[in-house]
């Protein structure tokens, strides 16, 4: 039986439900994985799936990234 991991983003400062979902469609579904990510790369991988997403920069990825590295449950 394989462990399901909580999907945790929506604890992150700046991921609401919208974004937790997108994130979760191209592979990043918890903040484990979303440490480890490149914001440039982030984004995107966002924008090949989802095209231009409204009020989403490298800067927001790179923030989503450091709150995953700064947090503790």
């Amino acid at each position: 039986m394989s462990e399901h991991v909580e999907n945790d983003l929506a604890h992150l400062k700046g991921i609401g439900p919208t974004y937790a979902t997108i994130l979760k469609e191209i592979g990043v579904d918890s903040i484990k994985e979303l440490k480890h990510r490149n914001a440039a790369h982030l984004k995107e991988m966002i924008e090949a799936r989802h095209g231009k997403v409204v009020g989403l920069s490298e800067k927001e990825c790179q923030t989503w990234i450091d709150e995953a590295k700064a947090y503790t449950p």
